[in-house]
Order: C-alpha cells, then sequence, then structure tokens
C-alpha cells in the first residue's frame, strides 16, 4: 500500500493547499475547489492510497467535499491519455463530461476520458464521515477500438445493483481493499482482467474486435513497452524475443496500427519526458537527466525529434509550463493562491 497524500501531515490551514497541489502531480493537472458551504480555512481532510496493477493504476480516495475540474487549460499542461473508472463508496457524486451528466450512489459506476473536459462533484453528509471513490485509470492503448466506443458513453451512471456491475463492483471493492491489507499483491497478470472488465461494462453484444488474438497481443506488448520505456535497450528485437515471436511479426502488428515499433516507443517516452519537463517536482533536474530517465540517452536527438513532434525545443517547452503555473496561481487557480508551506 502507498500513501500518495494525506492531508493530516500538515497544518490544518495548509490542507487544502496541499490537496490542491497533490492531485495534479498524482493524477494529472486539475483545478480543486471547495465546495461554497466550506471555508478555505477549516481543516480539510483529504487522503490517496495507491497501486499499479501493471499499466493500470488503482486508488482508493477519502475526502471531505469537493469539485473537481478538468479544464482545457489543464489538458494542454498534460493529458496521459487514460480513461477512469470509478465506483463510488460513500457520499454522492455528480459526473459531467460533453453533453453529458449523472449523479452517482454508492455502488455505482462511471467512467471519465483524461483528453476532454469533465467535473466531478463529490458531496457528502458530515455525519456519515468523508466520501470514498475507488478509481482505475486504464491507458488507452490497452482498450485498442474499444476506446472510443467507451469514450462515447463517460459520464453515464451505471447502476451498480444490476446487471453485470452488481458483480463487477463488488469486486473491485475486494480488489482494493486486498491490495490495500496486503492480502493481494500487486501483479501485472492483472491487467488483462480489468482491460476484460471495463469492455465487457460497455458490451454491446457485437464480437470484441480484441478476442482476436492478435489484438490481445498488441495489448501486451503496449503494456510491456510501457513497462520498460526507461530501458535504452528496449527495441524491436527485445520486444519480440519476450514475447516470443519473430520480429518480422512484430513490425506486422504494428503495421495494422499504421505506425512503427520503434516510431511508437519514441512517442511513448516522448510524452513522458513533456510530462516531466512540466512538472515542478523536477525543476532541478536537467533537461538531459530527464530523457535519459526514459530512455533517450542522447541529448542533441532527442531534443530535434521533440522540437519536430511538438514545435518547440523541451527548453522552451518547460519555460511555457513555468509560465503557465505562474499565470495559474495569479488567475486563482494554483493551490491556495500562495506556495505550499511559505
Amino acid at each position: 500500500m502507498a500513501v500518495l497524500v494525506d492531508t493530516r501531515t500538515v497544518p490544518p490551514r495548509e490542507r487544502f493547499a496541499c490537496w490542491h497541489e497533490a492531485a495534479s502531480k498524482i493524477f494529472f493537472p486539475l483545478r480543486i475547489a471547495l465546495r461554497p458551504d466550506r471555508s478555505p480555512a477549516e481543516p480539510f481532510f483529504g487522503r490517496v492510497l495507491g497501486h499499479h496493477l501493471g499499466p493500470i493504476q488503482a486508488f482508493r480516495i477519502t475526502g471531505d467535499p469537493n469539485t473537481c475540474l478538468r479544464t482545457p487549460s489543464t489538458i494542454r499542461q498534460g493529458d496521459p491519455e487514460e480513461l477512469q473508472l470509478y465506483l463510488v463508496r460513500r457520499g454522492v457524486c455528480r459526473v459531467g463530461q460533453a453533453d453529458r451528466a449523472s449523479e452517482l450512489v454508492p455502488g455505482d459506476l462511471t467512467t471519465h476520458d483524461t483528453s476532454r473536459p469533465f467535473t466531478i462533484d463529490v458531496v457528502c453528509d458530515r455525519a456519515d464521515g468523508p466520501f470514498e471513490l475507488i478509481v482505475f485509470n486504464f491507458p488507452k492503448y490497452l482498450l485498442g477500438p474499444h476506446a472510443d466506443h467507451i469514450g462515447a458513453r463517460t459520464a453515464l451512471r451505471i447502476p451498480g445493483g444490476t446487471g453485470l456491475a452488481a458483480h463487477v463492483g463488488p469486486f473491485l471493492a475486494g480488489l482494493l481493499d486486498g491490495l490495500d491489507e496486503g492480502t493481494v499483491a500487486e501483479s501485472d497478470a492483472l491487467a488483462d482482467s480489468m482491460v476484460g472488465l471495463l469492455r465487457s461494462l460497455f458490451d454491446t453484444g457485437r464480437p470484441a474486435a480484441p478476442g482476436d488474438p492478435a489484438a490481445l497481443l498488441r495489448h501486451r506488448i503496449h503494456a510491456y513497452i510501457e513497462e520498460h520505456l526507461a530501458d535504452p535497450a528496449l527495441g524491436p528485437e527485445r520486444i519480440a524475443n519476450a514475447h516470443f515471436i519473430s520480429v518480422r511479426y512484430l513490425h506486422k502488428l504494428f503495421r495494422a496500427e499504421g505506425i512503427t515499433v520503434s516510431r511508437f516507443v519514441q512517442q511513448r517516452r516522448l510524452e513522458r519526458c513533456r510530462r516531466d519537463l512540466a512538472d515542478p517536482a523536477l525543476a532541478g533536474c536537467t533537461i538531459e537527466s530527464i530523457c535519459s530517465s526514459w530512455g533517450m540517452t542522447n541529448p542533441d536527438h532527442f531534443s530535434r525529434v521533440f522540437r519536430a513532434t511538438y514545435g518547440c525545443p523541451p527548453r522552451e517547452w518547460r519555460a511555457r509550463a513555468v509560465r503557465a503555473r505562474s499565470d495559474a496561481v495569479h488567475a486563482g487557480e494554483g493551490p491556495g493562491g500562495r506556495a505550499r508551506g511559505r
């Protein structure tokens, strides 16, 4: 069990600022707002426990009522390209994305797409204690052709008391309980099962393309690449050997996606580097150390491909991210409009 943030570890007046800052670091850039009936001076409680199931992240989030906003500006600051699956354990959760909005009660499930604006408004009766959400973050590449199908149905309530959801909800809750207690081990092997559960919740009864062995193999290869991006030696031959296939067949699998193996690896490394360059916690790291940490050991080559991909050199991208954070703080989007702990 990893405690990613617990606001009780900081002075009471700094707790909401701590929560706001931590949320964007743990998940992706977000705006967090207090509900109107709460004062920023009140001690705020928020806690996140986290686990990794291969490329899938699992979280237990508990805390006081608040509103979470994924805005166009925060999407521009960074997007992990994930679909999130939520299970409400305690409290009432109002969600919205695109033209869809739903209100969820304990046992209900829903999804969100990190690449589009959304809102989460969590309400709970103070007499009942903090809210509790279980969240699974699925990289979209794991879902293959199902990602668009699920993404078009985000923010819709999946009632927890009927159909498949009546079984999936308790399973997810039990899985998180086991991970927190240490009776279930974090395992890459669980990733395929989790992807299957998410797809099944949105199954329309048509044959599922990822049931095809080649599609399933591509999903496993994508997950393997994500887990080994930091290895400079990661390349087609190593990837093929790890999956007991020929390099020629590996290239054939990726041709079906319209990209080469090497280009896919490069794109994923560039995205990780771009994210880290915008992370204030890594402001003291050199650009060379960041690109090397993601397997790109030639700084000059990294700079060229970064510029070709994002339209500016890495140094300029980092400077823009710093300015964007500064502008957000002055506009009131930052954590309490001040640096935490000062």
